[in-house]
């Protein structure tokens, strides 16, 4: 059983609704599914598909060795993530009938509280982590738990106040943070810079942020922020962006990445650190002219990683893309596969899916 993507418009209680293929349906990942397994040992195996998670046990009960069983995705049912528990309980209780064991490899749902996440372990009475999670938690440890110094945070990513746990836990782990990304002008603009129209959070937010600067300060963390920033008019891609030359933005502009100058700053720091965790990117990047930034923190970190044995480890989410994008995910120590999982992690919060195993 699994999640895929946000399925809208099939929400349903029981009744099957045969969804199309491209709408989310986990069917034509059980026929490649089959496919993998014939190709891992030669053997023909076979893989059913149960249209509907709630009906499905006349085609569990058929089963044969060399069978197994896809469930439909799980997230067109609403009591899946229902807030209501009794109703996350009647569909963990149908779901849990399926079989004797529970395995868990969503590292990327563990941080919901949802039926196949927590109900059936429940129900059961035993819940074991996959390879996945065990993977996952092992490469989060290896920073959490006396990771090797100096330790580096690069942190991106849109809004400070979406950040605001995340940044107050590294502050007890860090040695250095750099910081980009959108949220990085909310950063400026506090600290009384020219930041044009640049995207920033304001009233208590830039309050916010001197605080947490004067909170690293105090702690001796070494906090970086962008120097200089690749900037246009418009968000949009350009032929021809704007590098400033300063830490000021002009009037008019607004930056979208790091500049050549904060580039450079940032692999200075990096080059002496014994473990890094790098969670959001350093601009847009999905935009040619403005990947520049966060394309060499990935190259840099896969490099360091490769060359010095440092520790690497990748948040998730949009971060994850970059490295993958960019050809570094496979030289990092890890490429986490939960965004908001991993989040939570690093925020200190227990995850719902990893309490409710046995072994996580």
């Amino acid at each position: 059983m699994s999640h895929l993507g946000r399925p809208k418009g099939v929400m349903y209680e029981g009744t099957a609704l045969n969804p199309s293929e491209d709408s989310g349906s986990l069917k034509p990942v059980a026929a490649r599914l089959e496919e993998l397994l014939k190709k891992e040992d030669g053997a023909a195996k076979e893989v059913l598909f149960a249209e509907d998670c709630l009906d499905a046990q006349a085609k569990v009960d058929a089963l044969v060795d060399g069978q197994a069983l896809v469930l439909e995705n799980l997230r067109f049912y609403k009591n899946e993530s229902s807030k209501k528990e009794e109703e996350r309980a009647v569909m963990a209780k149908t779901l849990a009938s399926y079989g004797d064991l529970y395995v868990s490899d969503a590292f990327g749902t563990a941080h919901r509280n949802a039926a196949s996440m927590t109900g059936i372990p429940k129900v059961l009475g035993q819940g074991a982590a996959g390879y996945l999670v065990q993977k996952e938690v092992e490469a989060f440890r290896q920073i959490l738990v006396e990771p090797p110094k100096p330790f580096v945070a690069i942190v991106g990513g849109s809004k400070v106040s979406d950040k605001i746990l995340l940044l107050e836990q590294l502050m007890e782990k860090v040695d250095k943070l750099l910081i980009g990304g959108a949220m990085a002008y909310t950063f400026l603009k506090a600290q009384g810079k020219e930041i044009g129209k640049s995207y920033s959070q304001e009233g208590e937010t830039l309050e916010l942020a001197l605080k947490l600067l004067e909170k690293a300060k105090k702690k001796g963390i070494d906090v970086q922020l962008p120097i200089d920033h690749v900037c246009n008019t418009e968000f949009a891609e350009s032929d021809k962006p704007l590098v400033t030359d300063s830490v000021d933005i002009p009037e008019g502009y607004m930056a979208l990445d790091i500049g050549p100058k904060t580039v450079a700053l940032y692999q200075e720091k990096l080059q002496d650190c014994g473990a890094a965790l790098w969670n959001g990117p350093m601009g847009v990047f999905e935009m040619e002219a403005y990947k520049a930034g966060t394309f060499t923190v990935a190259t840099t970190l896969g490099d360091l990683t490769q060359n010095k044995k440092m520790i690497s480890i990748i948040g998730g989410g949009d971060s994850a893309a970059a490295a993958e994008i960019s050809g570094q995910a496979v030289r990092m120590t890890h490429v986490s596969t939960g965004g908001g999982a991993s989040l939570e992690l690093l925020e200190g919060k227990a995850l719902p899916g990893l309490v409710a195993l046995d072994n996580a």
